[in-house]
C-alpha cells in the first residue's frame, strides 16, 4: 500500500494568490509603489508646485526557506532577474524594464518552525544593469 501523500490540493489556485518564490514557500508578499517629491513654494511659503520623479517599486516577502540554493543564498545589492509574484506589470511598472536589487533579509530561527527570511527590495526602473 503506497504512504499518504503530504498534501492533497482540490481546486484552482486563483490568480490573485501568493506564488512560492524560488526556495521560498512564501506567506507574505507586498509592493508599494513610490516616488520622491520636490516642493517649490512661492515668497510666502506657499506650495505653488509639487514634482513626482524618481518612480520606485518597494517589495517586501517573507516565507519559510525550502532549501539553500537560488534565492535562498543571495546577499543584499545582488540583483534579482525575476519574480514570480511580481512577474507582470503593475500599477505601470514593468518588472522587465530596469533593475530589481535586494536592498536588506532578516533571517529568523526558531525551536518551533524552519528557518524564515524576509527580504526587502528594490525595483528602479531607469537603472540599467549590463
Amino acid at each position: 500500500m503506497p504512504a499518504p501523500a503530504a498534501v492533497i490540493i482540490h481546486g484552482q489556485t486563483p490568480a490573485t494568490d501568493i506564488l512560492d518564490e524560488d526556495n521560498y514557500d512564501v506567506s507574505e508578499f507586498k509592493t508599494k509603489m513610490t516616488r520622491e517629491t520636490r516642493d517649490r513654494k512661492d515668497h510666502n511659503g506657499n506650495l505653488r508646485r509639487r514634482e513626482y520623479f524618481n518612480p520606485l517599486v518597494q517589495i517586501s516577502f517573507n516565507g519559510m526557506v525550502k532549501s539553500f540554493a537560488g534565492l535562498a543564498i543571495q546577499h543584499p545589492g545582488t540583483r534579482v532577474t525575476a519574480l514570480l509574484n511580481y512577474a507582470a506589470e503593475t500599477r505601470g511598472f514593468d518588472p522587465s524594464v530596469g533593475t530589481i536589487m535586494i536592498d536588506d533579509i532578516e533571517d529568523t530561527r526558531t525551536l518551533e518552525e524552519d528557518l524564515k527570511s524576509a527580504f526587502n527590495m528594490t525595483h528602479a526602473p531607469f537603472v540599467v544593469s549590463a
